[in-house]
């Protein structure tokens, strides 16, 4: 069986990823909360995003691959924000499970 750890150095091996925080509102009393995620990966939109109406055009934002586990239960909603290793917020637009549910893929839009 897998392990946590296991996991964790898989991510550190893994090329081009960096750390980022997660930040949720929850609740009526919006309720923040922050995660650090050690490994998260940035690519690019796809064409198939901009043709299911997910994002206007690949200018408008990034796509942030996010490992389940590295979440400590914590599920990712849209309006969410994600906070790179440059200090730059990214905003979840919308957000699906991949990978056997074991990824999150979250189209952002940068914040101004």
């Amino acid at each position: 069986m897998v392990t946590t750890q296991d996991l964790d150095y898989l991510y550190l091996k893994m090329p081009g990823t960096e750390p980022v925080t997660l930040t949720t509102r929850r609740g009526a009393a919006n309720t923040t909360t922050t995660v650090s995620v050690s490994h998260a990966w940035m690519r690019d939109i796809s064409r198939d995003d901009i043709a299911k109406g997910l994002a206007v055009s690949a200018h408008e934002g990034i796509v942030w691959n996010i490992p389940n586990v590295l979440l400590a239960g914590t599920e990712i909603e849209v309006d969410d924000t994600i906070t790179d290793s440059s200090s730059v917020k990214w905003r979840v637009q919308s957000v699906t499970r991949t990978r056997l549910r074991t990824h999150w893929r979250c189209i952002c839009r940068r914040e101004k």
